[in-house]
C-alpha cells in the first residue's frame, strides 16, 4: 500500500512539472488556462495523497471508489497537460510583415529582438539584417568575422527583456519616411533606441530561411549588443 502510494505521488509530481513547465510556455490562453487547470488537479491529488500515507486512515468501503476517482482526475490532469503542449496554437491574427507597413516594421524589430535575445539564435537574428548592417555588427567581432560570430560572442541583450511577455509589451514607435521605417523601441524605465529599416532587396528575400518580410534593419541592430 505504502509502496502504491508512493509511487502515485512520483507520477503526480511528474504531471506537475509538466504543468508549470506547459504554463510558462503558453502561447494562447486557453493553452494557459489547460495547463493551470492541470496543475491545480494534480496538486491537489499529491495533497490527498499525502495525507493518506501519512494519516494511513483508509476507508476500505471507500476506498475502491476512492480509487476509480484518484485514476479519473489523473486522467484529466495529464489530458489537460497534454493538449496545451501539444494542440496547435493559431497564429493567423499575428501582424503580418509581408507588406511595407507600419505595423510590419515594428513587428520585424520585435521579431529580431526575439531571435536574438530570447532565442540566442544568432542565424536568424542576422537574416533581418541588411547586408551592410550585417557587416557593420561582424566589425565588432574583429576582422573576417560574421555577423553572426559578434552575435555568437556575446549574450545579446536588450532593456532587460527576458520573456516573450516582456517583449510583445515593448512600446515601438514607426515613423516612415522616404520609404524607410524609423523605430524607436523604449524599454520601461530605460534609454530609447533607434532602429532604421529599409525594403527588402529580392536578393534578401532569396538568401536562405530568409525571414518574410518586407523590411530589413538597415541601423540600429548593435543595440543588442551595447546595452
Amino acid at each position: 500500500m505504502l509502496t502504491s502510494m508512493f509511487l502515485r505521488i512520483v507520477a503526480l509530481i511528474g504531471i506537475l512539472v509538466g504543468a508549470v513547465v506547459a504554463t510558462a510556455q503558453a502561447r494562447a490562453w486557453w493553452t494557459a488556462a489547460l495547463a493551470v487547470a492541470g496543475l491545480i488537479i494534480a496538486a491537489g491529488l499529491i495533497a490527498a495523497s499525502m495525507r493518506r500515507l501519512l494519516g494511513e486512515d483508509d476507508d476500505v468501503e471507500s476506498q475502491e471508489p476512492g480509487q476509480r476517482r484518484f485514476a479519473a482526475l489523473s486522467i484529466a490532469a495529464i489530458a489537460a497537460v497534454a493538449l496545451a503542449i501539444t494542440l496547435p496554437v493559431d497564429e493567423s491574427g499575428a501582424v503580418s510583415t509581408a507588406r511595407p507597413t507600419a505595423a510590419a516594421a515594428a513587428e520585424t524589430v520585435r521579431n529580431f529582438l526575439a531571435a536574438a535575445v530570447l532565442d540566442d539564435n544568432a542565424y536568424a537574428a542576422c537574416q533581418y539584417l541588411t547586408t551592410a548592417e550585417q557587416q557593420h555588427v561582424a566589425q565588432l567581432a574583429g576582422d573576417g568575422q560574421t555577423c553572426r560570430d559578434a552575435l555568437s560572442a556575446t549574450q545579446p541583450s536588450f532593456g532587460g527583456i527576458q520573456s516573450e511577455g516582456a517583449l510583445d509589451a515593448l512600446s515601438l514607435h514607426v515613423v516612415i519616411r522616404d520609404g524607410a521605417a524609423n523605430v524607436t523601441a523604449t524599454p520601461h524605465g530605460q534609454a530609447a533606441a533607434q532602429f532604421v529599416l529599409q525594403r527588402t532587396t529580392a536578393a534578401q528575400a532569396a538568401t536562405f530561411e530568409a525571414p518574410p518580410t518586407a523590411w530589413g534593419i538597415a541601423d540600429g541592430a548593435t543595440a543588442v549588443l551595447h546595452r
